[in-house]
């Protein structure tokens, strides 16, 4: 059994995995299509990473798996932060059995993910249920790790959870973004792309922009007006949607509404102002908060920061490099945050609230790390090791 069988098994049922991820989440064939190949491709790079190993003044250093992990899906990424997606996978790569906890707005998706772990992953396990079951799991005495990727409220109870064990265990939980994107003057990009990265999965996404902060009104309509004309699907849960159509009635209070048709639909509220609290928070689904000003605003922690800016924006971008390094894990130069690449460098976490772990990165094969702990061998004969 190993993480290489579980992607040809996973590819094999690909058709049926994708049917019945796109009855439960209501996302796109495309984008189901293209996360199911992110899936199998990270079970294989985590499948390929070598254990390291440091040795220097009779010392050796070797990586040892910290025991089972409990994995929480995620239901934004039903495939790749799912029941057998990046967790499952770097802490199986760790040589730790993994038990699942599976999203229960995604029950047939998790029961057929979890069939083709069972068959293809050592000690692999999984668990239905609502909060109770969380915290009994997290409390489970044969747990030494927990992976979440969720809301900041799910995240926070499992911490208090595992901190309250006899034995505390490390959490390592993603939960709220709000990705600020900061314009600067002399940019003069197409607004297209990022009006498709706020909406794109109807706004589902951890690494959505949240916030755009631009000197330039026109922009700012720009932005707006290309949001608002942008296509959405349900969202994952009715829950979701109604979070969304709340948050739609009261950003009117704070700015200037532009939204467009659809359910869920697309928004941007324009603001000169971001003194109210709800304007620096993540909102799940397909809107964004469009600051009209020069100041860069203090905002807490972030998966990601971007800059748009042109070749006379370099000065200006070098005094704002260091702060937004604090603020966030990732930093985007002229792009847009959404599309997560996989890989050796990537890092995908942050500082408080983004993340409970800022150190750490739930992709790449930096993620295996966070289910080992290293053992110094010192004065050990060779034969031994």
């Amino acid at each position: 059994m190993s993480l290489y069988e579980c992607a040809s098994l996973l590819e094999d049922r690909g058709a049926e995995v994708i049917a019945v991820a796109m009855e439960e989440t209501g996302l796109s064939e495309a984008r189901l299509q293209g996360e199911l190949a992110r899936t199998t491709g990270q079970l294989r790079l985590l499948a390929d990473v070598k254990p390291w190993r440091r040795e220097a003044g009779g010392i050796v250093t070797v990586p040892v798996p910290v025991g089972r992990v409990a994995v929480f899906a995620a239901s934004n990424f039903p495939l790749a932060f799912g029941v057998l997606g990046g967790d499952t996978a770097s802490a199986t790569a760790a040589g730790c059995p993994v038990t699942v906890k599976a999203h229960p707005a995604q029950p047939a998706l998790s029961s057929l993910l979890a069939g083709i772990g069972s068959q293809t992953l050592p000690g692999f396990e999984i668990v239905y249920g609502g909060p109770a079951t969380s915290i009994a799991l997290v409390q489970d005495p044969r747990i030494k790790a927990v992976g979440f990727t969720g809301s900041l409220a799910g995240g926070r109870a499992l911490m208090d959870a595992a901190a309250a064990r006899p034995d505390p265990i490390p959490v390592y939980a993603e939960m709220g973004s709000l990705n600020p994107v900061f314009v600067l003057p002399g940019y003069d990009g197409d607004v297209a792309a990022l009006a498709a990265s706020v909406t794109g999965s109807s706004g589902q996404l951890c690494t959505k922009p949240g916030l755009v902060v631009t000197p330039s009104a026109s922009f700012a309509r720009s932005l707006a007006d290309a949001v608002a004309a942008s296509p959405t699907h349900r969202m994952l849960t009715p829950h979701m949607a109604s979070a969304h159509a709340d948050w739609l009635s009261s950003a009117r209070a704070h700015g200037e509404v532009v939204a467009g048709q659809g359910d869920p639909a697309p928004f941007a509220v324009i603001v000169d102002s971001l003194a109210a609290a709800e304007l620096r928070e993540e909102h799940f689904g397909p809107s964004v908060v469009i600051y009209v000003g020069s100041e860069v605003p203090a905002l807490e922690g972030s998966l990601t920061a971007t800059i748009l800016a042109g070749p006379s924006d370099l000065d200006s971008a070098r005094s704002m490099l260091p702060s937004l390094m604090s603020l966030a894990g990732r930093v985007v130069w002229n792009g847009v945050p959404t599309g997560v690449l996989v890989n050796e460098a990537q890092q995908h976490g942050g500082p408080w609230p983004a993340t409970s772990a800022s150190w750490s990165t739930s992709v790449g094969t930096e993620s295996i790390e966070r289910f080992r702990r290293p053992v110094a061998l010192q004065g050990v004969p060779a034969e031994l090791l």
